[in-house]
């Protein structure tokens, strides 16, 4: 494979883990990454101050690459390791899905590695969450002292530099279009600034743009096009700034990562650490969609606002409809237990939701030589030190049979609705404009 050539859309978590694994397994070929921006992104999903790093999946495959994961970050792959803080993670949760959790612990492990709290355990346990209101379901806690939290950016930055000192080659352009012959097997990609690149394997890792790419690309061949496998989503962020005090910072001291995935404001919040010293970020767990009408398909395709950073990046600039949202999450959590802990600024996070929140991992059989890896669903960061093994197999045929029919792209798609299912547009947000 060493006189192969790959081009890469996108360096978000499956374009920097695949180009790096390229790399890693072919270093003779010759691999370009290309993306708008000077990595990292921030554009992209994986660019954050933190992520979430944990293995509890109701589903034992996702379990079982998730402890593959957690390994790496927790020293086996050196690059990441230093990014990775064990703070423990808690979940409110119901006694089955608890059970369901401790199964596939001991078919993996043979060990349990979590502690069961009620309420008022937890309650006095984490003085933060003394007024948490655990409302909407949830009938106890789990603590998994394993998991914990990344630095996101930075453990992004690190596997991209990685890969370029690996021979990767990095180029800063906006794709506008992926190319084809007359047979449309794809050849390349044209950019917005009217250069085109060319390889023997192409590549999407294009997130949250790749249903618009694709309809962009080749508005008449609508097998190409994404349908309704994938759909571009946004969950809103805040940093909250903590005081340092016995009512605010101290609070945090013994804190892990806190997710209340119930009620009508879903959420998770990562407490302050390395990287934000004096922020908690929450996460309300309700994704927006923002649906455009694409003229030449004669479709409605969700897709964030391709020239607006400001509408992607940390701002304190989106609307109060939206701010509120992030208001009332800090008060489920910590209802009067802190004071003063004031928004600084928010962000929509985007990503590209499947309908069964599996992930997109495959060739596409409209266009020879094009793969596409996407579909994080909101959980595929934690996966950045072992995916694009993952992509790798894929494109040279070495995938297990199961994660071949998993990942897909004409999978029988069997829906289901979580907190991070899709269930609103931003177009619809009192206040919200492109």
């Amino acid at each position: 494979m060493s006189s192969q050539s790959y081009l890469i859309v996108g360096a978000g978590c499956f374009g920097a883990s695949t180009a790096r694994a390229l790399k890693e397994t072919y270093p003779g070929a010759d691999v370009l990454l290309i993306d708008p921006a000077p990595f990292p992104d921030p554009m992209a999903a994986a660019h954050d101050f933190n992520k979430i790093v944990r293995a509890e999946y109701d589903d034992l495959m996702y379990m079982t690459l998730a402890l593959e994961a957690k390994e790496a970050w927790s020293g086996a792959d050196s690059v990441l390791a230093p990014f990775f803080h064990q703070t423990g993670a808690l979940w409110s949760i119901t006694k089955a899905r608890t059970q369901g959790l401790e199964d596939n612990y001991k078919k993996l492990l043979g060990r349990i590695p979590l502690d069961v709290l009620s309420f008022d355990e937890t309650r006095a346990r984490f003085p933060v969450l003394e007024s948490c209101r655990f409302e909407g379901g949830a009938e106890q806690c789990i603590l998994s002292p394993e998991a914990g939290w990344a630095e996101a950016a930075s453990a992004l930055r690190a596997v991209l530099q990685d890969a370029v000192e690996k021979g990767v080659r990095y180029e800063v352009a906006t794709v506008s279009k992926l190319n084809f012959d007359q047979d449309y097997t794809c050849t390349g990609v044209s950019t917005t600034d009217h250069r085109s690149f060319s390889a023997q394997h192409v590549l999407l890792c294009s997130g949250a743009y790749t249903p618009w790419l694709l309809a962009e690309s080749a508005p008449e061949k609508l097998d190409l096009h994404a349908g309704d496998r994938m759909l571009a989503a946004a969950v809103l962020m805040c940093l909250f700034e903590v005081p340092p005090s016995e009512t605010g910072l101290d609070k945090f001291s013994n804190a892990p990562v806190m997710v209340h995935p119930f009620g009508d404001f879903p959420a998770e919040c990562i407490p302050p650490g390395n990287g934000s010293p004096h922020s908690a970020k929450c996460t309300h767990e309700f994704p927006y969609t923002r649906k455009v009408y694409h003229n030449s398909t004669k479709q409605d395709i969700s897709v964030p606002p391709l020239s607006q950073l400001e509408r992607i990046s940390w701002t304190r600039g989106l609307p109060d409809a939206l701010k509120a949202n992030s208001a009332a999450v800090r008060d489920v959590f910590f209802g009067d237990s802190l004071q003063g802990m004031t928004p600084e600024s928010h962000r929509l996070c985007w990503d590209l939701s499947t309908p069964d929140e599996d992930w997109t991992i495959s060739p596409h059989p409209a266009s020879s030589n094009l793969y596409i890896a996407a579909g994080g669903s909101f959980h595929a960061f934690k996966f950045l030190p072992i995916i694009g093994k993952y992509v790798v197999q894929m494109m040279h045929g070495q995938l297990s049979e199961e994660h071949t029919r998993r990942w897909a792209w004409d999978r029988n798609i069997n829906p289901i609705v979580t907190h991070y299912t899709p269930r609103g547009d931003l177009r619809d947000v009192p206040g919200y404009h492109d």
